[in-house]
């Protein structure tokens, strides 16, 4: 008798600790709080087991979630385009033969054509393209894959010291990319292909964010002033709609879907724009900077 009831006083004892650290997450708790999913898994485990089950149950779900995400979401690590081994037929264009295939990123499947107007009056190039990956909490996410395009007989007058050089030398040739970044010596268009919708705010900040850092170390408070106007002329991006960059003669001009083209004569805005992409520390990362120059060897191509 003695024996059952210090067994009895033990299991008071130990239901008494478990109400105890239960009493601090009920009060105040109604019933309907209570049935809520969230409160089922996340609080209470399967509603049978004592409460702690539940934040264990949590935080396995969680997870599995992180888990399931990064197996399904690309790499940042390594995001080449393959080299194109054929360039389609080809156009002679001023003596030279530009390559006709498109270049499909090969990530997102978005495919560029060979050349675009972007904000010209005559047709530009394609020399590169890549994507854009954003990563939150381990986990990357498609942003926009771009397309690069240039004016190729400025590019081949500006560029011709690279001529015949490999496009594995380019690639680590930091003087070759100086001359990307000019912002003056021929026209430049990047087209940016969204993968998904993204609000105007969260777009103001991600271009701000790198630009203001480049205008102030130019122009000083100036600088940031002429950035601080600028992304103003962004717009929310839906999933699929184009948003355009166009540099030439020092000036960089945006065209945001219904909207009107908007210009900005600022040689140094419009050479950060450029140093986002092909600078010493691009922000959109180092894969996205050399595949965007895959067709610069094919300038010269007749």
């Amino acid at each position: 008798r003695t024996h059952t009831r210090v067994k009895t006083e033990r299991r008071i004892t130990m239901g008494s600790v478990e109400e105890g650290l239960r009493k601090p997450l009920l009060d105040g708790d109604d019933t309907k709080s209570k049935s809520t999913a969230c409160y089922t898994l996340f609080c209470n485990g399967f509603g049978t087991l004592p409460f702690y089950y539940g934040y264990a149950y949590g935080a396995l779900t969680l997870l599995v979630f992180y888990v399931a995400a990064s197996a399904l979401s690309p790499s940042a690590e390594v995001v080449k385009a393959p080299s194109s081994t054929s360039y389609g037929a080809g156009i002679v264009r001023s003596g030279y033969r530009w390559p006709t295939a498109p270049i499909t990123e090969p990530i997102s499947k978005t495919s560029f054509p060979f050349e675009s107007k972007g904000l010209s009056t005559e047709s530009g190039m394609l020399l590169g393209v890549g994507i854009r990956l954003k990563k939150v909490v381990g986990v990357n996410f498609k942003v926009y894959a771009v397309g690069f395009y240039v004016n190729p007989a400025g590019a081949r007058s500006a560029l011709r010291a690279h001529q015949g050089e490999s496009l594995e030398s380019l690639r680590k040739n930091e003087k070759f990319y100086s001359k990307l970044t000019n912002p003056s010596n021929f026209r430049k268009t990047l087209e940016l292909k969204f993968l998904r919708s993204v609000g105007k705010e969260k777009l103001v900040d991600t271009f701000n964010e790198g630009l203001a850092v480049r205008m102030r170390k130019a122009l000083g408070e100036r600088g940031v002033a002429i950035v601080n106007d600028f992304v103003q002329h962004f717009g929310d991006m839906k999933s699929g709609e184009t948003l355009i960059f166009h540099i030439e003669k020092g000036a960089l001009s945006i065209k945001v879907p219904n909207k009107s083209v908007v210009k900005f004569s600022s040689p140094e805005l419009a050479s950060s724009m450029l140093d986002l992409y092909f600078g010493l520390k691009p922000t959109v990362g180092e894969d996205l900077k050399k595949n965007l120059i895959e067709r610069v060897p094919v300038l010269w191509r007749k």
